[in-house]
């Protein structure tokens, strides 16, 4: 009897120790799993060969490239109001700001907490982004916060797919249109011998998309352009405050002149902004409440809009509503949100997503739409000059 009384505690302490492995392995198993999925920790950010760290009014740690300082000027440094790095070494202050607005480049801070929320990777490994439209409504596959919904793809245990490779995607390369040839070599020819960083357009754009993908997830975001880019019809475009030579310019123009902004800086990429990059601004518009789902689904109260009126300038001018006007680039405080101006209306911005096999999109709407927003998206031709038509640049550290 004392045989098989101690055969049975032994028994039960071997069940005992199988239970607590088995609890310890499920445990570290569940650690594993959220360490894949761990919003971005700021914390860990240090100074590097391309970027030093500067700390926001709320302490928190900001990522800023090398040649470029963070504003300290008032309302301009807080990430979850609009985080400002302006160009140069020289520091940015409420003494200088109005100056440094109209001679030197700026971007604004695009947190990404989860860059998995931009991108996917199919079952070929390609990398795709990760597309939304925007909605009040509630339902399956909307974030209730953003309001945001798949557009053109759907994933499924980690592997993403592209519901129709002929509609919304990037990194994506256009056809032709009839006799009209869009992305190929002869198109682009007569860039190519203008820039040398171009090469060839079909195999550039995965590896810029993928090199944009490392630094958000090394960085844990990347900057907007604050203003939308001037001095289109020269050499060296400018993202400053007050500038006219905003449009009139084919896509391919403005694409090669986007990557010259960096303008021999080592420590960064510049470029058009991709779609996903757009549609994560928009969410962190709604996530930082300085819009709601409602004004980003509807944005003509804070946008330049035939329908809008508007005051902009030193003297407060008024953009009348029902007149067709563009306005400066940052001239309207009206048009501001989170330090970012004219996102929605004035000029329509393109963005390198593709939206079939012959157009580029463009976002935002321009001064003669009544109905578009800044969520919406419109197919155009890149080969076409518009007034109305120009672009918003991004910034990424290396």
């Amino acid at each position: 009897m004392q045989k098989k009384r101690s055969i049975k505690i032994i028994s039960v302490l071997l069940i005992i120790v199988l239970i607590c492995i088995s609890i310890t392995y499920f445990k570290n198993d569940s650690k594993v799993a959220l360490a894949t999925t761990k919003e971005f920790n700021s914390e860990n950010l240090q100074d590097n060969e391309h970027m030093h760290v500067e700390i926001d009014n709320s302490g928190d740690k900001v990522p800023v490239p090398n040649g470029y300082v963070g504003s300290k000027a008032t309302g301009e440094n807080e990430i979850d109001t609009g985080y400002v790095i302006y160009e140069g070494t020289e520091e940015v202050n409420d003494d200088n700001v109005e100056e440094a607005q109209k001679t030197r480049n700026q971007y604004v801070w695009i947190p990404v907490p989860d860059a998995s929320t931009m991108y996917g990777t199919d079952s070929n490994g390609k990398k795709w982004g990760k597309l939304y439209d925007f909605t009040t409504d509630m339902g399956d596959n909307i974030n209730p916060v953003t309001g945001a919904k798949p557009l053109n793809w759907s994933e499924n245990a980690g592997v993403m797919k592209i519901t129709n490779t002929n509609s919304y995607r990037e990194p994506g390369t256009l056809l032709k249109n009839g006799t009209t040839l869009y992305d190929t070599d002869v198109a682009i020819k007569e860039y190519e011998t203008k820039n040398n960083t171009l090469h060839k357009l079909l195999n550039q754009l995965e590896k810029d998309f993928n090199s944009m993908i490392g630094s958000i997830e090394k960085y844990g975001g990347f900057y907007i352009g604050r203003y939308e880019t001037g001095n289109l019809s020269k050499e060296q475009p400018v993202i400053r405050k007050d500038n006219t030579d905003i449009g009139n310019q084919t896509w391919y123009t403005m694409f090669l002149k986007l990557k010259n902004l960096s303008d021999n800086n080592t420590n960064i990429r510049t470029g058009m902004i991709w779609g996903n990059q757009w549609d994560r601004t928009l969410m962190w518009l709604i996530e930082s409440r300085s819009k709601t789902k409602e004004q980003i689904c509807d944005s003509t109260s804070w946008g330049n809009y035939r329908g809008s009126t508007i005051k902009y300038g030193v003297n407060n001018a008024i953009k009348e509503s029902g007149k067709v006007q563009k306005i400066p680039t940052g001239s309207s405080e009206e048009t501001k949100t989170n330090n970012i101006y004219d996102l929605a209306g004035n000029v329509s911005d393109w963005s390198i997503e593709a939206g079939s096999l012959m157009h580029r999109i463009l976002r935002g709407g321009n001064m003669q739409d009544t109905g578009h927003n800044v969520c919406d998206r419109a197919a155009f031709h890149p080969i076409g000059k518009f007034n109305q038509i120009g672009c918003r640049a991004m910034l990424y550290i290396k």
